[in-house]
């Protein structure tokens, strides 16, 4: 079972799943919130946060394991089959759509900040917009030495991480680097630069559950007009801009967190009909 928190006793399960190199404590006090009309479940991935040793000896790069992970844990905690809205950021969005695609409980899908690429190639481009050295540091020889020297002094690790991002809270800083480089580069493998987010989304177009595209204005991270590309070919799909850059729901959080309330209230409603 994957490290979770949970709150809230609504018929309606949010899962909130977290993205590279964070953890559920990424999902904050505006989301505490949803508990007045959902059971709210936020996941710490396979391989992060409190799940990071979960990841020994298993394959992370396989996609299907973090979403069998994902649906294990629900069972495990008596609340799979529920109707239920999948939530996630960035690699948990793509996570997300994979594990939506997976079962009929999951009603509707929010993706914030989504890395939607097709192939190696989109990533290693997307991460040049970053700057030389987040591309040095998201995968690679000199990532690796980093998480490694980060395993091996830890609680140093996390403080430099606090440093480092002034900006973060203590507590979501310290958390970044509760990974271990094969844990890291498994989910990196699997579920940013594997491809499979585009079958997952045609396998839910089929179904016709609504997939809600959340990026913000300035993120350098997606691909430019992929979101609207995907609105345009899939009539479930909806894409919303809100200000800010790639950590729409931390930055942002409050308006984040009643774009998810406003779709479990539609949700609880179509449920009563």
């Amino acid at each position: 079972m994957l490290g979770a928190r949970v709150w809230g006793e609504g018929e309606v399960v949010v899962v909130l799943l977290s993205g590279l190199a964070a953890s559920q404590r990424y999902w904050g006090d505006a989301y505490d919130g949803l508990a007045r009309v959902a059971t709210v479940v936020a996941i710490d991935p396979l391989g992060f946060g409190s799940s990071m040793e979960l990841d020994d000896g298993q394959d992370t790069s396989d996609p299907a394991l973090h979403v069998r992970m994902v649906e294990q844990t629900l069972a495990d905690l008596g609340l799979a089959g529920r109707p239920t809205i999948a939530v996630g950021h960035s690699m948990g969005a793509s996570l997300a759509l994979r594990w939506a695609a997976s079962t009929d409980a999951v009603r509707e899908v929010v993706c914030f900040a989504a890395p939607l690429y097709r192939g190696e190639s989109e990533v290693a481009d997307r991460m040049r917009h970053l700057g030389w050295l987040e591309a040095m540091l998201a995968r690679g020889p000199l990532a690796e030495r980093v998480c490694h020297w980060m395993c091996e002094n830890r609680g140093t690790a996390q403080w430099l991480a606090v440093a480092v991002s002034p900006a973060l809270p203590v507590r979501i800083a310290r958390d970044s680097v509760l990974h271990t480089w094969p844990g890291y580069i498994g989910a990196f493998r699997a579920l940013i630069e594997d491809p499979g987010w585009s079958e997952a989304l045609e396998a839910l177009s089929r179904r016709r559950v609504p997939v809600q595209l959340v990026y913000g204005a300035e993120d350098r991270v997606p691909v430019d007009g992929r979101a609207e590309e995907l609105a345009r070919h899939h009539d479930a799909v909806t894409v919303r801009t809100v200000a800010g850059g790639h950590d729409v729901p931390l930055a942002r959080a409050e308006e984040c967190a009643d774009i998810v309330g406003a779709r479990v209230a539609a949700i609880a409603s179509a449920e009563t009909e």
